[in-house]
């Protein structure tokens, strides 16, 4: 019998998706590059008020978190995935928001 050797290939050819960094801002280019989607659709997120970018002075330039990064990719997940529009996806990360604030309270509470 001729046995191959076994090779994990998990490791040797595993596909990485880029990690953002923590307190970096990044340009609109850049994000649209490690969010993998084009430049528009990020600018028509932030017109939707679903992403938030921060405008470095002095000539008010867009710069994106690697926050607004994640949050490019969940909202491309949630329209490739569950086929939501901006509407929904809107309603989701507000009602995420209000779940969050409620567990703060909890939190809170808690300790009193």
């Amino acid at each position: 019998m001729n046995e191959q050797p076994l090779v994990d290939r998990s490791t040797s050819s595993a596909l990485e998706i880029y990690q953002p960094e923590p307190g970096v801002l990044y340009s609109l280019d850049t994000t649209a590059h490690l969010a993998a989607v084009p430049r528009r659709t990020i600018l028509i997120y932030c017109r939707a008020g679903l992403v938030r970018p921060v405008f470095q002075p002095p000539y008010e330039m867009m710069g994106f978190t690697e926050e607004a990064i994640y949050t490019v990719r969940r909202i491309e997940y949630l329209r490739a995935v569950h086929r939501c529009d901006l509407a929904w996806i809107n309603t989701v990360f507000d009602l995420l928001n209000e779940v969050e604030h409620l567990r703060a309270e909890l939190r809170f509470f808690r300790k009193t």
